[in-house]
Parts: structure tokens; sequence; C-alpha cells
């Protein structure tokens, strides 16, 4: 876990982390949720959209990584994240894919001790799968 204060922080500092998506993670994912739609379970059902080769991942599991980015990188420790400006799921993933995760400062508001970051998510193909600008408080 990074530990950044305000004062450390700077525009264009960058922080990455990988995950790869597990048969676990959208298990304990479907538990939490309460979403059982078969999109997110069911290859037979998802081929038959014609859209995808097998079951997708969900895209709230995909975003829950905005939060491990504040929470444990950009700036860490001391994160509360304010809101999102803008979240966007450009591409599906699927069980297996690995993910990198990468954040970047983009702004600085001094008064509200706050910082603005840029989050896009490739997959093991170099693809970008979602991206969001959010904004965090620096709580020291």
């Amino acid at each position: 876990m990074r530990k950044y204060k305000f004062a450390e922080l700077s525009v264009g500092m960058k922080e990455s982390f990988e995950r790869e998506i597990t048969p676990e993670m959208e298990q304990a994912f479907r538990t939490i949720s309460g979403d059982d739609n078969p999109l997110h379970r069911d290859d037979d059902f998802a081929r038959e959209t014609g859209r995808f080769p097998e079951h997708a991942v969900f895209g709230m599991l995909t975003a829950s990584f905005y939060s491990t980015m504040a929470g444990m990188y950009l700036p860490g420790k001391h994160s509360l994240i304010h809101s999102f400006d803008e979240i966007s799921f450009l591409k599906p993933v699927f069980s297996g894919d690995r993910l990198t995760i990468t954040g970047e400062v983009t702004g600085i508001e001094e008064g509200l001790s706050m910082i603005r970051l840029k989050v896009t998510i490739k997959n093991q193909d170099g693809k970008t799968v979602s991206r969001a600008k959010m904004k965090v408080l620096v709580l020291a």
C-alpha cells in the first residue's frame, strides 16, 4: 500500500498494478451483488447473443479496480474517493484475462486536498477495456 500525502503528489505521477480475473472472483462478486444474469455465468447464453465467445465478466467487478487504484496506489492509505466524472466499459472482459490498471494524476486541487485521476484498464492484448476519470480526496 502506498502512503502518499497530498504534498507528495504531482501531476503526471503514475502507478500500475495487475490482476487476473478468476472464476472465484466472479462467484464472489455474484454472491455480493446478487446479479445472476446469465450473460455473466452461462457461456451458451453469451454465445447466443452473437456478441461474446463466452460469458462476460461483470463490468462492475472490473470497475472495482478503480477503488483499488485509489485505496492502494494513488494516493493509497490516505484516500477517500469523492466522485467519478466518467466511467466507460469499452470491451468485454473474460475469465482468465490479465488486466493492467494504470492511474495517472491529471490535476491537483489544493484548496480541497483533492487529486484528479485518469485510470485505464487494459487486457493482456493491450486493448483498453475500461477507463475512468475520478476525483480522490487526500486525507493527509
